[in-house]
């Protein structure tokens, strides 16, 4: 694997800071640079899944075949119908004959077939079952045609804009594709949930156990042994050429690397590895910590409500070189008088989080209470009721 893509790769560190709420690329503007760093794939992408942040990508966007990456779409659909108690593990499925005529990989349904979901799913997961995903799909959407249109719909959802689906498996059609970077977007969807986690890292299962028909079920996932990984999906079609999508977590982080369109099937794993250690290596996970005193309560003018309480906005992360989170600087920019009526939510000042020259946030500060204006008559009203009380 070239080690030439790591020298490239250092270059896009300045421009990763940002505050974001989607997948943000950041990429080497150095032709050459992006030459000699090209992996031997159609299209590359690392990206960091809470953030959103993207940390090398290689043809991001291209229109691609990705083979079975696809069941990522189906078994996402599959895994919110379980959480919205639609669907369950312990349900029934009933293979129809076109689950039983699906080619590829596949676990030998027959038609009326029955298979509960956990096997159903377990067996897309594991080893890429297409009948089994064929007849998830139409348990899920009536015909796989019906189910397609869910994909599709779910895809543009997610702000998938360059990705059509024609099918639950993968399988080569017509008008059928996704890029690296929507594959980046879907697979973070996925890891929302846990329906699968010990699935993704099986190795060897059957289905059918103790029966003539046993089925085994061998995962080509060859980083289960990697550092953190936690999935995800390997694909391999004559059109869409060798796929794979890994996910790895450590310390909070959890990592995406989709690599598309890889030349041999060793390749694709090794260009996975290589980005993921780059990840691990060289990035962590920042949350801002405020300075409480620069966040005292603020005088409101003509309030009946003499002060108001702030707060910044929560939750905010990003990704920044490893050991630097002692380098951050914070500029306070927050109103010490405001005049009434103030709500709550109001916007009274920000703060600017800083790495350098570079800005990870612009936060805003917000008013916590409400202040209503005190006028004439209000005031009048508190003296009489004052009044009325004594």
């Amino acid at each position: 694997m070239k080690k030439k893509a790591i020298k490239a790769l250092s270059i896009i560190v300045s421009a990763l800071f940002m505050f974001n709420t989607g997948f943000v690329y950041a990429e080497t503007d150095n032709e050459e640079e992006n030459k000699e760093s090209a992996y031997n794939a159609r299209s590359v992408v690392l990206a960091e899944a809470a953030t959103g942040q993207i940390l090398f990508s290689q043809n991001p966007d291209e229109k691609v075949a990705i083979a079975s990456v696809t069941k990522i779409m189906t078994l996402l659909l599959a895994a919110e119908e379980m959480k919205a108690g639609k669907l369950s593990m312990e349900d029934t499925i009933t293979a129809s004959y076109n689950a039983f005529i699906t080619d590829g990989s596949v676990i030998w349904l027959n038609e009326g077939e029955k298979m509960s979901v956990y096997d159903i799913t377990r067996s897309i997961v594991i080893s890429s079952a297409n009948d089994a995903c064929v007849a998830l799909a139409e348990h899920l959407g009536g015909s796989e045609e019906n189910f397609v249109k869910l994909m599709n719909k779910k895809a543009k959802d997610l702000g998938m804009n360059n990705t059509l689906f024609a099918n639950c498996t993968g399988l080569d059609a017509e008008n059928q594709y996704s890029t690296a970077a929507d594959v980046a977007i879907m697979a973070a969807e996925l890891r929302k949930h846990d329906y699968y986690d010990e699935f993704l890292l099986t190795r060897l299962s059957y289905v059918r156990e103790g029966t003539d028909r046993a089925t085994q079920l061998l995962n080509t996932n060859r980083l289960l042994e990697y550092d953190g990984i936690t999935g995800l999906k390997t694909g391999t079609t004559d059109n869409a050429g060798y796929c794979f999508t890994a996910t790895a977590e450590r310390n909070g982080m959890e990592l995406v690397a989709v690599v598309l369109g890889a030349k041999t099937d060793d390749g694709r794993f090794e260009i996975a590895e290589e980005l993921l250690d780059y990840g691990f290596n060289g990035f962590e996970l920042f949350s801002p910590q405020f300075d409480k005193e620069q966040l005292a309560d603020i005088k409101v003018k003509n309030g009946v409500a003499k002060t108001v309480s702030v707060e910044p906005e929560q939750g905010l992360q990003c990704l920044i070189p490893k050991g630097k989170s002692k380098d951050v600087t914070y500029l306070y920019n927050i109103r010490k008088e405001v005049s009434a009526p103030i709500q709550s939510g109001d916007q009274v000042g920000k703060i600017v989080v800083l790495l350098g020259n570079d800005t990870l946030f612009v936060v805003p500060v917000t008013s916590e209470n409400d202040s209503e204006e005190l006028t004439f008559w209000r005031s009048f009203w508190y003296i009489f009721k004052g009044l009325v009380s004594f």
